[in-house]
């Protein structure tokens, strides 16, 4: 039986760069969904590039919408039983344009519950020696908050939903402008991404304790400086950034090691960061 994988995002961006990837590592008994919000984009997300071997099939999600989520899982396991590999990579855009108290509730609906809800209905049926990842950031790292909210995500304790909640409190204290003062980054970024990877901590701690055995992994990645359309409003300099493509092939390589070992870790170019 081929390897089942499904990318949120797929369509453009490093989603599509890992989509790219993918596509050279596996084979044609292997199979790829490739999730996608637009539908008009669906299909050109397959169109735009030449199949190595596997089969590619175009799913609607809309990670910000858990019934879509769970619509994808339903199609899959009901096919394959389970799944190898899911890369959570969908994520909301902000501007530097736009306050932020007008873009935190979508952001953090979409890169932070939808991580959740990926979690929630995709973890359970992970395969053995099957891999989740949460495509994150380094600034995904308590170092980059202040040290009287680093216990808001001690990750040896919480749940996902504790996390879910802090992150909902989060979102309130944006939109009533208590978030600075509270001690929280002014980038709206920050603490998303450090709740995206302490639910992949929590989740790996829970999945070695319940299904040791599987050999499964849960980690969060930083895929580095990627050249987007996302990223290119927040940095003046972009000369040095990676092509998705370019910085797919860190994710890709990692995907061809033993991965037990990167489990419950944030990863940048197959090396762990600092979480604390």
């Amino acid at each position: 039986m081929g390897k089942v994988a499904f990318i949120t995002g797929a369509n453009q961006g490093l989603g599509f760069g890992l989509l790219q990837r993918l596509n050279e590592l596996y084979t044609k008994e292997d199979i790829i969904y490739v999730g996608v919000r637009r539908t008009e984009e669906r299909e050109k997300a397959i169109q735009s590039i030449i199949n190595k071997g596997p089969k590619l099939e175009v799913l609607y999600v809309d990670v910000a919408k858990e019934d879509t989520i769970k619509s994808v899982k339903n199609t899959i396991v009901e096919k394959h039983g389970g799944i190898d590999l899911v890369i959570s990579n969908a994520a909301a855009r902000i501007s530097p344009d736009i306050d932020n108290k007008d873009q935190v509730a979508q952001f953090v609906r979409t890169n932070n519950f939808g991580a959740y809800c990926m979690l929630k209905h995709f973890q359970p049926y992970l395969k053995e020696n099957g891999v989740f990842i949460v495509v994150a950031s380094s600034f995904g790292s308590l170092i980059h908050l202040k040290g009287h909210l680093h216990s808001l995500f001690n990750v040896e304790t919480k749940s996902l939903e504790e996390i879910n909640t802090i992150m909902s409190n989060y979102i309130t204290s944006v939109k009533k402008g208590t978030a600075t003062t509270e001690g929280w980054p002014e980038w709206i970024n920050i603490p998303s991404k450090i709740g995206q990877v302490a639910l992949a901590k929590i989740a790996a701690r829970e999945e070695e304790r319940q299904n040791a055995n599987k050999h499964t992994s849960i980690f969060a990645v930083c895929p580095g400086l990627v050249d987007t359309d996302a990223s290119r409003p927040f940095f003046n300099n972009m000369h040095e950034a990676q092509t998705p493509y370019e910085a797919a092939k860190h994710i890709s390589n990692i995907l061809q090691t033993d991965t037990t070992q990167f489990s419950g870790k944030l990863i940048q170019f197959g090396r762990e960061l600092p979480w604390n």
